[in-house]
């Protein structure tokens, strides 16, 4: 540990004495290693500005933050050293009480594990609108420990790495094509071809819709006061929910010209 003079020892009016004292004591080299750290990690973030616009954004902030923590971790090194800490002793008392952390740090290191391997197999990216959790929300930030969505009520949920690995994620944004679909049923008594001819004509002539790939109207099955059937159509996925909305009124529209009815359940009760 360290071996200096007491500091009743030192003449503090003495300016001498006090740069002898602080030189044979290392503090003057511990000062100067931090501030010799702290402006390589300046100089380290911006080489790095170059750098995170070429690389994704999640891969260039994780190598970003390695190669910091290593830098840093060599300056705590050399500082300490230099004013006579004892490191070799301070680890071993650390690896003791490390036993007792390292079962409560289980959760942590599985976190960090788990956000390795999302940021690089970048299933999920930022600005992505995904669910996870039972979560759903826009990606804002993707972190070693967890990532950070914004739900549609603009409130932020933190999920944590560990899940997004482990439970399945639905990324409905990781395409730039999205397909529009409805389940509905049109009377027993109306003719099948004749409303697959109306459906595909409404897509034809919806803007935000496209024929290729091709659209799908599809015969479910027979219902208790239907015939079902099931729609889907493409769209870019930035305009989903405005062509959602105008494909099923215009599907609406179109039934209602062609005398195409969509039926209310019917029970029959009968009394003995």
């Amino acid at each position: 540990m360290w071996s200096m003079k007491k500091w009743a020892d030192v003449d503090w009016t003495d300016g001498g004495a006090i740069w002898d004292f602080l030189m044979t004591q290392g503090w003057v080299v511990f000062v100067f290693t931090i501030v010799v750290g702290i402006v390589l990690s300046i100089i380290m973030q911006r080489v790095f500005r170059p750098i995170n616009r070429k690389l994704p954004r999640q891969v260039g902030t994780l190598l970003e933050k390695t190669l910091l923590t290593l830098l840093w971790v060599f300056v705590v090194v050399h500082a300490l050293r230099a004013v006579g800490v004892d490191l070799i002793s301070v680890l071993g008392a650390a690896g003791v009480a490390g036993i007792a952390i390292g079962f409560a740090a289980q959760t942590v290191l599985s976190n960090l594990i788990s956000g390795i391997f999302i940021m690089s197999e970048r299933s999920i990216r930022l600005g992505d609108f995904v669910t996870a959790g039972g979560v759903s929300g826009t990606v804002e930030s993707i972190n070693l420990l967890s990532a950070t969505l914004r739900q549609v009520d603009n409130s932020v949920v933190r999920i944590p790495s560990e899940i997004l690995v482990k439970e399945p994620v639905v990324n409905v944004t990781g395409d730039t094509l999205r397909r529009c679909d409805f389940d509905l049923g049109v009377d027993y008594s109306s003719d099948l071809e004749h409303v697959r001819q109306v459906l595909l004509r409404v897509i034809d002539e919806q803007p935000l819709l496209a024929t290729d790939p091709a659209p799908a109207v599809q015969f479910v099955g027979f219902g208790d006061s239907s015939l079902d059937l099931h729609i889907g159509a493409w769209c870019r996925t930035e305009d989903y929910h405005k062509a959602r909305f105008a494909f099923g009124k215009a599907i609406l529209d179109a039934f209602a010209r062609e005398n195409i009815n969509i039926p209310f359940p019917v029970r029959t009760i009968l009394h003995p």
